[in-house]
């Protein structure tokens, strides 16, 4: 069979999605920051150019940034999530067979499209993609998975291709694979790599062309596959169905250290709601939860307490967890400790048309949504931008 698989990876995910509606910062070095914009999780071009690597502290580099002009957004979640809802949306419209992989990534079946009409389509929709959204995009096409990221790098790093790129358009694949290292393939972590550099395989050439049996004595069965797919073998099938998550977490730092019980369970509270909303996305119950609480080890609080919860029956009704959260949440806290952190992990998640009712659940002593006038809980975000799609009153105003 002609198998055509595409990636469809959209270039600088965050900083584009910020770019979107902030364009001040395009053509200006760019960094989203993470949760209480602590450290640098996505950079734009101009800024890995200026030797801004991924996962800096960002106090360390402030001073630099602000020396440079840089544009510096704190994570914004909401938007990020709802930019890609709109990529995918629109990808699917084109494609039947759609994969997604990750918030800024889906795998396409394209093998129905005859070869001739393979590039146009490509193209279209990434011009449909930009035009649609703002959002640049990346594609690469190959017989299989492992094929087409390796063309979508290829797409990335070479601007001749304008973000698209087709293995079998490559004339000088050997060429262009003995000068790609054997790190930069989907598939192969850090570990791997550092494993084959110890015994000289660096480039992606190398490790195509080793024995298969020695790569199964160096790695396992998934590096035997990668290298297959690298070959030209297909061992990655397009998965069409949504794996049925294992446990949804809702966990966050505060903004400062604190030791109020009233604060820490508004954070709770707020966490089982954002952990709530995961589970009606992906329609789904938990049975049980665990719940945590911890000082701050930067500063020598290594204090940490959890329990375990059991719930009477499956739900994903946020006053009925919190009816029987919140006396364990005061059971694990302790008067006069700082704490830094808490969270909430369902466990034994369930569909929802699964659920059976019981006939002995004991009734639940209801317990008041918890609220503090001065939140201190909340994370710090400096520079956090707008909910431009998901927020009424943060929806863009255009004058003339």
């Amino acid at each position: 069979m002609n198998r055509k698989i595409a990636i469809i990876d959209c270039n600088n995910f965050y900083v584009s999605c910020e770019r979107v509606f902030n364009p001040i910062s395009v053509g200006r070095p760019t960094v989203v920051l993470s949760n209480n914009d602590g450290c640098v999780i996505a950079r734009s071009q101009e800024s890995k150019a200026l030797g801004i690597k991924m996962g800096e502290a960002f106090f360390l580099r402030k001073d630099f940034m602000e020396e440079h002009k840089f544009c510096v957004y704190s994570s914004n979640y909401n938007l990020y999530g709802d930019m890609s809802d709109r990529v995918m949306s629109i990808i699917k419209r084109h494609a039947v067979n759609v994969e997604v992989y990750s918030i800024d990534e889906a795998f396409v079946d394209f093998s129905n499209i005859p070869d001739g009409d393979l590039s146009d389509t490509l193209i279209r929709i990434r011009e449909k993609i930009r035009k649609s959204t703002g959002i640049p995009v990346s594609i690469g096409v190959g017989p299989n998975k492992t094929l087409a990221k390796l063309t979508s790098f290829i797409a990335k790093k070479s601007e001749g291709y304008n973000g698209v790129c087709s293995f079998w358009d490559l004339e000088n694949f050997e060429e262009i694979i003995s000068k790609i290292e054997v790190g930069d393939v989907w598939g192969i972590g850090w570990n791997w790599n550092a494993k084959l550099k110890n015994f000289g395989i660096k480039s992606v050439r190398e490790f195509m062309n080793i024995p298969q049996h020695t790569v199964g004595k160096l790695l396992n069965v998934s590096g035997v596959k990668t290298q297959l797919e690298l070959n030209g073998g297909h061992c990655y099938p397009i998965s069409l169905k949504s794996k049925i998550k294992r446990n949804i977490a809702s966990t966050r730092s505060f903004g400062e250290d604190i030791s109020s019980f009233d604060q820490i369970a508004e954070a709770m509270y707020t966490y089982i709601e954002n952990a709530v909303r995961k589970l009606e996305q992906n329609n789904l119950h938990a049975s049980r939860c665990s719940i945590f609480v911890c000082g701050n080890k930067h500063k020598g609080d290594e204090h940490y307490n959890s329990c375990e919860i059991q719930f009477q029956h499956s739900t994903r009704v946020t006053s009925d967890i919190w009816n029987q959260v919140q006396p364990q949440l005061l059971r694990i806290f302790t008067a006069g400790k700082l704490y830094k952190k808490c969270g909430i992990i369902f466990s034994h998640l369930s569909p929802e048309n699964s659920i059976q009712s019981s006939l002995f659940d004991i009734p639940l002593k209801e317990l008041p949504k918890p609220s503090n006038a001065d939140k201190k809980w909340k994370m710090r975000q400096d520079f956090l931008s707008k909910k431009y799609t998901t927020v009424w009153d943060d929806i863009p105003l255009v004058t003339g």
